[in-house]
């Protein structure tokens, strides 16, 4: 397993309620076995990083159990297919006696037209998730990219390559239906809350922290930090009102500005307070866990 694999399984394990966390993996494919399977489906290639991937392991599976009630229940699972289940799915599914234009099951607009899609997932229930090879033009090397075909039969876009799609796998730890969030219809509510249940979306900002990069310096902004002054004090505040008391029109001006700032910045640190509170409230909404499924 790479390190992002790794990371999902701790992940995983980390989790209240998750049990039974396996993986399979195989012996690696020979170089005949590719060439075999490419001299079956001529002219189309297998990618480079799917070789390299089929070269350590010839497909991949992980599986894991979340407890509800108390049992055991299989909720999450990844993926990739054996060499020799790597097989052609027709991409246009109308009639065959009256064919639709293929580029109306896509959803993305595309410069080229596909040509042909191989699966690489047979355990998804929910669609197809494929590479889609389209009509290469003379003397370009044939790079296909992962679509995922829903149960209405159109093609989402999920990836430009077979080894970002596995780590968009990776970092969706398998939930049910997590290819649906790149459809136009989204997940259902079912698999939304699973979503906010284990909170796939912490895992990936700790998955990529070594990636992330600190954001630029404005230009032109010192570095030092500056303490704000405040624009009034309680001293201030005091005189002013001494003033306001004592009748002079100047003054009365002067407590009425005082009076004005003190109740914007009233205002101001009530409306953070509020904000505050509010995105509390928001972060613990995703932490909510029924209690049922875990006692």
């Amino acid at each position: 397993m790479d390190q992002y694999t790794q990371a999902a399984v701790a992940y995983l394990r980390s989790k209240r309620g998750v049990r039974n966390v396996a993986t399979e993996t195989n012996t690696g494919v020979s170089e005949l076995e590719i060439a075999k399977w490419e001299d079956q489906n001529i002219p189309h290639e297998i990618p480079e990083d799917y070789k390299d991937f089929l070269r350590v392991s010839n497909g991949f599976r992980l599986k894991w159990d979340l407890l509800f009630h108390g049992e055991p229940v299989q909720l999450g699972g990844m993926c990739i297919n054996r060499l020799k289940d790597v097989q052609r799915v027709d991409i246009n599914i109308s009639a065959k006696d009256d064919r639709e234009p293929t580029d109306k099951y896509f959803t993305t607009k595309r410069d080229r037209m596909p040509v042909a899609a191989f699966t690489i997932d047979k355990h998804c229930k929910c669609g197809n998730v494929a590479l889609v090879y389209s009509k290469r033009e003379v003397g370009n090397k044939e790079i296909p990219e992962v679509w995922f075909q829903d149960l209405s039969g159109k093609w989402n876009f999920l990836s430009k390559s077979f080894i970002v799609y596995f780590r968009m796998m990776v970092a969706h730890l398998g939930l049910p239906n997590w290819q649906y969030r790149f459809t136009e219809f989204g997940m259902d509510p079912i698999s939304r809350q699973w979503f906010h249940l284990l909170a796939p979306e912490n895992f990936t900002f700790d998955l990529n922290a070594l990636n992330v990069r600190s954001a630029p310096k404005e230009k032109g902004r010192s570095a030092t930090k500056v303490t704000p002054t405040p624009t009034t004090s309680a001293a201030t505040s005091t005189q002013s009102l001494q003033k306001m008391k004592s009748g002079s029109k100047g003054d009365m001006k002067i407590g009425r500005m005082n009076r004005a700032s003190l109740s914007s910045v009233s205002a101001a640190g009530k409306d953070r307070a509020r904000r505050k509170k509010q995105n509390e409230l928001l972060k613990n909404a995703y932490r909510v866990r029924p209690k049922s499924a875990f006692n």
